[in-house]
């Protein structure tokens, strides 16, 4: 696991500002990188690419999260 994963993995729960720094940490890809890991997860079942995809667009997750805020429900939710 690389040491942005395990900052991942390692944040403890409830501690959404720790969570959001992290996904934060990791960098925006360029449409050919996304690409490039999307060719080699399908082709070759890349799980190190699959991962970087997840990770990179966390920080979607959260904008969208955010979006929501107005609903009643916990940010972290």
């Amino acid at each position: 696991m690389t040491d942005k994963m395990q900052s991942l993995a390692l944040a403890p729960v409830g501690n959404l500002d720790s969570y959001i720094r992290a996904a934060n940490a990791w960098p925006m890809l360029s449409a050919d990188e996304e690409r490039a890991l999307a060719e080699k997860l399908h082709y070759h079942g890349d799980l190190e690419a699959a991962k970087t995809l997840i990770l990179s667009h966390l920080r979607f997750v959260v904008h969208i999260a955010r979006n929501y805020a107005g609903y009643g429900l916990p940010q972290a939710d």
